[in-house]
């Protein structure tokens, strides 16, 4: 699974999805307004990308499911592909595996 990490949302939505990707999420009914929420199964392996000013909101959502005990951090790689703009961007992908 990926998640592509972006500037829209703030950090803590990103440490809750990657919670919910490496510890599953749990079948609840509709109740007071909210959808029902079907049950899905964790994931193995979570790949989570940042580019640009993103990369520091996808290091610490990483950080923190690996401090949480959720995951391992098992690969760092970083790149730097051009952009439309004919400029480069630093871009981070973090790979976690699930710990059982």
């Amino acid at each position: 699974m990926e998640m592509k990490v972006s500037m829209k949302k703030g950090v803590g939505f990103y440490i809750r999805a990657a919670a919910s990707f490496l510890k599953g999420v749990e079948a609840r009914e509709a109740a007071e307004g909210k959808e029902a929420v079907e049950a899905k199964a964790p994931v193995e392996e979570l790949k989570i990308s940042g580019l640009g000013e993103a990369i520091n909101t996808a290091v610490t959502a990483a950080t923190r499911a690996e401090a949480d005990g959720l995951g391992t951090i098992t690969k760092v790689e970083t790149a730097y592909p051009d952009m439309s703009n004919g400029r480069g961007c630093a871009q981070i992908f973090i790979t976690l595996k699930r710990k059982a």
